[in-house]
C-alpha cells in the first residue's frame, strides 16, 4: 500500500502547470512561455555596451554569493587562516573554498575584465570592517572599498521577500531579493548602461514551501485523531488516509501558490531593475534540486508504515507518491509562472533548470564522473565551510578528483559544476550579441 500523503501530488501538479498564467508578461504572451519564446521576443540590446561591460550587478541566494557569510569561516578557521582578504581559502562561498575558481558569478566577472565582491559581509550580528581589528556591529557597506566593484548582493537562505529565509535564525543575513535591489538603489541611485546584472533566486521559498507540506499534513491528522479521542471515538485507517489525502491536497496547494507567488514578485524585481536603468538584465531559471544528492535522498514513502528503503534506493522525481516529484514539481511552477511573467519584457533568460539536468543526463559531456554524492565532508554541515582539508575521503573524494565531482554539498555545486554555469552564462551573453 502506498504511503498516502502525496497520493494527491499527480493531479495537483498537472493543474498547476496548466493554469501558471502570471500577471507580469506582455499581451502577446503565449500560454507557457519558454526560455527561448522570452528571449526570441525580448527587447533587450543585441549588442555589448560600447566599450564593453563597466561593472557585474549580482542579485539572489547561495548559488550568486560570492562571501557575504566570511565572517562564519573566519570564526571556525581564523585560528588557522588569517583573514587576508577575499576569497578566504577556508570558507566563506557555499563551494570547496581554496579552489582555483570559486562561484560562477566571479567567474564570469573576470572574464569580463571586471571585479566583484560582496556588498556586505557579516554573521550573527557582526559585520565585516578592515579598518579595524574589532567587527563592527552595524553594516559596513562595500567594506573592502569603493574601487573593489562591491556589487554582489546574493547572500545564501535569502528568498524572494521573505527576510527570515534559511538559517536566518542562526544568525545568517539572509537579506531577500526585494530588499537586495533596494540596497543597490539606496546606495547607487539607479542602474547603468554599462552593466550586466544578473538574477537567480527563488531556491529558498521553494525549499520552505515543500518543508510545510508534510508539516501541515501532519498537523491536520493530529488534530483529527485527537479531536476524534476527545469524542471517544479512534479513527480507523481509512478514516486516517481521507484526512491525509485531502490535507495533502490542501497542503501542496498552498505550496505551489506560494511559490508562484514568489515567481510574481521576482518578476516585479526584475521589472524595477528595468525600470532603474537596467538595460542587460540576465535572469535564471532554477535548476531542478530533485536531481541533487538532497532531492535524491529525500525519504522513502513506499509503505504505510514507513519502513526502511530497499537497498539502493533514490527518490524517483517521476513517481507521483514520493517528495521529491513534489520538489520537482514546485520548481516547474515556479520556472513556468516566471517565464510567463517575463514574456514580452526586455530582458534575456538562461535556462538553469535545462542546464542541470543536462549534466545529469550526460555527464561526461562537461567532465564530470560523479553526480550523486558531495565532495564534502558532511561533518563541515555546509559546503560554506568546506574547504581543500575537508573532502569526504570515506566517499572517495580527494583534491585530484575534485575537479569530476558536480557536487559540493547536498545542492552546492563544486567550483568544476559553478564553471559549467560560468560557461554558460558567457555562451548565452555570446548568443545574445552582448559579448
Amino acid at each position: 500500500m502506498r504511503y498516502p500523503i502525496w497520493t494527491a501530488l499527480a493531479l495537483a501538479s498537472a493543474l498547476a502547470l496548466a493554469g501558471c498564467g502570471g500577471g507580469g508578461g506582455g499581451s502577446s504572451a503565449p500560454t507557457l512561455s519558454t526560455v527561448s519564446s522570452v528571449n526570441a521576443a525580448s527587447k533587450a540590446p543585441a549588442a555589448a555596451p560600447a566599450g564593453g561591460f563597466k561593472a557585474m550587478v549580482v542579485f539572489g541566494d547561495s548559488l550568486s554569493d560570492d562571501g557575504a557569510y566570511t565572517l562564519a569561516a573566519v570564526s571556525t578557521y581564523g585560528a588557522q587562516v588569517p583573514f587576508t582578504g577575499l576569497p578566504y581559502p577556508a570558507g566563506g562561498q557555499f563551494t570547496v573554498n581554496g579552489a582555483l575558481t570559486g562561484n560562477w558569478t566571479n567567474v564570469v566577472a573576470k572574464s569580463l575584465g571586471l571585479g566583484l565582491s560582496p556588498n556586505l559581509i557579516g554573521y550573527a550580528g557582526n559585520y565585516l570592517n578592515p579598518l579595524s581589528t574589532t567587527p563592527s556591529t552595524s553594516p559596513v557597506y562595500c567594506p573592502l572599498g569603493p574601487t573593489s566593484s562591491c556589487y554582489d548582493f546574493a547572500q545564501g537562505g535569502s528568498m524572494v521577500s521573505n527576510p527570515n529565509g534559511i538559517g536566518h535564525s542562526t544568525g545568517a543575513l539572509t537579506i531577500p531579493v526585494t530588499q537586495q535591489v533596494q540596497n543597490y538603489l539606496t546606495q547607487f541611485s539607479t542602474f547603468t548602461s554599462g552593466q550586466l546584472i544578473t538574477v537567480l533566486a527563488g531556491n529558498n521559498d521553494i525549499f520552505t514551501a515543500l518543508g510545510t507540506v508534510s508539516a501541515q499534513v501532519t498537523a491536520a491528522v493530529t488534530q483529527a485523531v485527537t479531536q476524534a479521542a476527545q469524542a471517544g471515538t479512534q479513527l480507523t485507517a481509512a478514516q486516517i488516509a481521507t484526512v491525509q489525502q485531502q490535507a495533502t491536497s490542501q497542503a501542496v496547494a498552498v505550496a505551489q501558490a506560494t511559490v508562484g507567488a514568489a515567481a510574481d514578485q521576482l518578476a516585479g524585481v526584475v521589472q524595477n531593475i528595468i525600470a532603474k536603468g537596467g538595460q542587460y538584465v540576465l535572469v535564471y531559471t532554477l535548476p531542478d534540486s530533485s536531481v541533487t544528492p538532497f532531492g535524491r535522498g529525500l525519504p522513502y514513502t513506499g509503505a504505510t508504515p514507513p519502513v526502511a528503503p530497499p537497498a539502493g534506493y533514490v527518490c524517483n522525481n517521476q513517481d507521483p507518491t514520493q517528495p521529491c516529484y513534489l520538489l520537482s514539481n514546485l520548481v516547474q511552477v515556479f520556472n513556468q509562472r516566471l517565464t510567463n511573467d517575463l514574456q514580452g519584457q526586455p530582458v534575456k533568460m538562461l535556462d538553469g533548470f535545462a542546464l542541470l539536468n543536462q549534466e545529469i543526463a550526460n555527464p561526461s559531456q562537461f567532465g564530470f564522473t560523479n553526480i550523486t554524492t558531495p565532495w564534502c565532508n558532511p561533518a563541515t554541515t555546509s559546503s560554506l565551510l568546506c574547504n581543500m582539508n575537508t573532502p569526504f575521503t570515506a566517499a572517495g573524494a580527494t583534491t585530484a578528483n575534485l575537479g569530476t565531482w558536480l557536487f559540493a554539498d547536498s545542492v552546492h555545486p563544486t567550483p568544476a559544476g559553478y564553471q559549467v554555469i560560468a560557461n554558460a552564462t558567457l555562451q548565452a551573453m555570446k548568443g545574445f550579441g552582448w559579448n
